[in-house]
């Protein structure tokens, strides 16, 4: 139980702050517990659901200058000019891939974009994206058994990612 609250809580926070990617936790914790992976999965995307929620009313308050203490000027830039351009097909397309979502969230609080659309869009995607990343993973390693090397893996993707961002906050 303490690893589905890790996880809920991390995802939470990964949804409006530059932190690694969400499946550095849910895919070892997947691969430990398969019997877990679809509840796991839903806790993520509850979790992104209310950390995107976070983010979008982090910038919707307190406008650009509080969204750019997390996400640098080029990238909410272009995150912005692509919103326009797209609309809430970039929600889609955005949660639904690597890209950072936590940049979504901002993005769509500072454009006003109605947030429970954005809410069931994102949190949407991002539960979906899970469901796809587990049951890929699930089958993959019938054949190669990479969850004795997930874990370590993960845990050298968190040091290393930890490790640049807190280098780059420094410089």
């Amino acid at each position: 139980m303490k690893s589905g609250l890790f996880l809920f809580i991390y995802s939470i926070f990964k949804a409006f702050l530059p932190l690694p990617s969400l499946e550095a936790v849910l895919l070892p914790l997947c691969l430990l517990y398969p019997d877990k992976a679809f509840f796991y999965s839903m806790l993520s995307g509850f979790g992104t659901c209310i950390g995107g929620h976070i983010g979008y009313e982090i910038s919707n308050r307190y406008g650009r200058k509080a969204a750019l203490r997390f996400v640098s000027e080029e990238m909410m830039a272009s995150a912005v000019e692509k919103f326009q351009k797209m609309g809430y097909l970039y929600i889609i397309v955005g949660s639904l891939s690597p890209f950072p979502d936590f940049i979504l969230s901002y993005a769509a609080g500072m454009l006003k974009m109605n947030r429970w659309v954005f809410m069931l869009l994102d949190g949407g995607c991002r539960w979906l994206r899970s469901l796809l990343l587990i049951y890929f993973s699930s089958v993959l390693n019938e054949y190669f058994h990479f969850d004795r090397y997930m874990i370590i893996l993960s845990v050298l993707m968190l040091c290393y990612f930890m490790g640049r961002y807190f280098l780059k906050k420094r410089s």
